[in-house]
């Protein structure tokens, strides 16, 4: 995490333009540019702003946005509800179907069932997030008038962006799954689970499953954290008011304070994600408690 604030900061402040400029414009007096300069302390040297911050993080704070002068964590608090909400129902959405479509793909005796579902699991992955939004959006909202185009709101509002988010989500899913059950249904203790005359339905939900489950909360683990970190370009198109959306903001405004909070946010719940993930790995594997 210290590492993040710093590549971040470092980043941040090499960002072409002044923030200065964006928020009085360029034809301010002098006084005014340095009287603001002064007081968001860009006047200081690079350290010395970054000690600053840590000084403020070691306070609880995330700073206080330059335009609007709230504080960034109380932005936060409100916008991070939406972007977990958004990353929830996109995973509920992509988990289920991404193992059926896995599943019944290694499972299947017809050849031609693979091959479709591979086929499609190929072009969810290639079809890019903003293109496959937009075309969701003409198709639901402008053809049939089913659902919002943008907005943040209901189900209705929360639909078509899930829908976009869950969409790379499942084909990675589908692909994985596929190949895990792939490697695990003949595995010699699927052998001897079938000799012992044990319904095929328990052999693939107890046996098959339960060690193909590995690989595959892994791909959950990374894109529910990928979504808890903003999914910058979904929640833009469709107007969705989450961190990610609030993120994008910050950089056209060169909002450092802003940036700053949404992407520490976004790597703190990349982290402890991982950690829950690597605690299930070990109700999964036994071989991987410690005794």
């Amino acid at each position: 995490m210290l590492g993040i604030t710093f590549i971040t900061f470092s980043l941040a402040k090499a960002l072409p333009g002044d923030p200065v400029y964006s928020m009085v414009g360029e034809r301010s007096s002098p006084e005014i540019i340095e009287k603001i300069r002064r007081e968001i302390g860009a006047d200081k040297s690079i350290l010395r702003q970054y000690g600053g911050y840590l000084l403020l993080l070691s306070q609880g704070e995330l700073g206080r946005s330059y335009y609007t002068n709230r504080k960034v964590a109380d932005d936060i608090r409100i916008k991070a509800p939406q972007t977990f909400r958004l990353a929830f129902t996109a995973m509920l959405i992509a988990v289920p179907a991404g193992l059926l479509l896995g599943l019944f793909a290694a499972l299947s005796r017809m050849p031609w069932t693979d091959r479709v579902i591979s086929g499609i699991s190929v072009l969810g992955l290639s079809l890019p997030v903003f293109w496959s939004g937009l075309m969701l959006m003409l198709f639901f909202s402008l053809r049939m008038k089913l659902l919002p185009p943008s907005g943040t709101g209901g189900l209705k509002y929360l639909l078509l962006p899930a829908m976009t988010l869950a969409l790379p989500a499942l084909s990675t899913l589908a692909r994985v799954t596929r190949v895990s059950v792939l490697d695990s249904r003949d595995m010699p203790y699927i052998r001897t689970a079938r000799a012992k005359g044990l319904r095929e339905i328990r052999i693939i939900v107890v046996h098959i499953m339960r060690t193909a489950l590995i690989p595959v909360v892994t791909v959950i683990g990374l894109d529910f954290g990928s979504y808890l970190s903003g999914a910058v370009l979904t929640e833009t198109i469709f107007g969705w008011d989450g961190i990610g959306r609030f993120a994008m903001e910050g950089i056209i405004k060169r909002d450092y304070p802003v940036i700053m909070g949404c992407i520490l946010i976004s790597t703190l719940s990349f982290v402890l994600i991982n950690m829950l993930v690597d605690l299930v790995y070990q109700y999964l594997d036994p071989r991987l408690r410690v005794n």
